[in-house]
């Protein structure tokens, strides 16, 4: 055993256990070990702050998409497989549904469509099925690259997510007021529908914030997402 060294005064003690820290973090790996260790204490103590949705976005949620139970089976099909909707004057593929996912104006040989409104309720089962596919593919591979993330990046991410979501959900409540009018009606029901995905889709996200500040582990995060995945399977 090695005698402990004698310091005559506090300042040579303090000399000394500064001399010790330099030595310890000009070490190989200390710089990138003193990180880990701190990106650990801050994920720990980041408060996770859960959004409370509005009103509006809980009663729009709760709405059924899709206007008739007898094409149920379509989108039930289409949340499953990517075939084209075949109707008499159209065929509608997933390339046009990724454009109505977004906002106006919209293709005029959708909108323009002589029988729109009378094929609408096909097309919004369809179109509800190709929204829920794309939106499983999105949770999967999200999840299988945010496992391994901590809790700050998680919080962080998921926080970012839901303001982008809450900016799409306001600007399709101005799509729908803008074409409120007989004229633009395919247009309405074009956005109307993607503001009730959205309002969903909002209240996952405020969901999932608040498993992730309720959890002590963030495995109980992906534990809720994967079994939303069965729901939606």
């Amino acid at each position: 055993m090695g005698r402990r060294i004698k310091y005559h005064t506090e300042e040579e003690r303090k000399a000394a256990r500064r001399i010790q820290s330099l030595e310890r973090r000009s070490e190989p790996g200390a710089k990138e070990g003193r990180r880990q260790e701190n990106r650990k204490v801050y994920a720990k103590r980041k408060v996770v702050i859960v959004p409370e949705p509005p009103e509006a976005v809980r009663a729009l949620s709760s709405m059924e998409i899709g206007e008739d139970s007898l094409f149920e089976h379509l989108f039930a099909h289409h949340s499953i497989v990517p075939d084209p909707l075949e109707l008499p004057a159209i065929t509608l593929t997933d390339g046009d549904f990724e454009i109505m996912m977004g906002h106006p104006p919209y293709p005029s040989h959708i909108i323009g469509l002589p029988s729109f409104e009378k094929d609408w309720p096909i097309i919004s089962a369809v179109f509800h099925g190709y929204a829920n596919r794309r939106f499983i593919l999105e949770q999967e591979k999200w999840i299988a690259g945010a496992v391994l993330r901590d809790r700050a990046a998680l919080s962080s991410e998921l926080t970012k997510s839901y303001r982008i979501l809450m900016r799409e959900w306001e600007q399709f409540g101005v799509d729908v007021r803008d074409h409120g009018h007989p004229d633009h009606l395919a247009t309405e029901f074009i956005a109307f529908q993607n503001r009730l995905w959205t309002s969903r889709r909002l209240m996952w996200l405020a969901e999932d914030l608040k498993q992730l500040a309720e959890g002590e582990q963030t495995e109980a995060l992906f534990v809720a997402l994967r079994a939303r995945l069965k729901h939606f399977r």
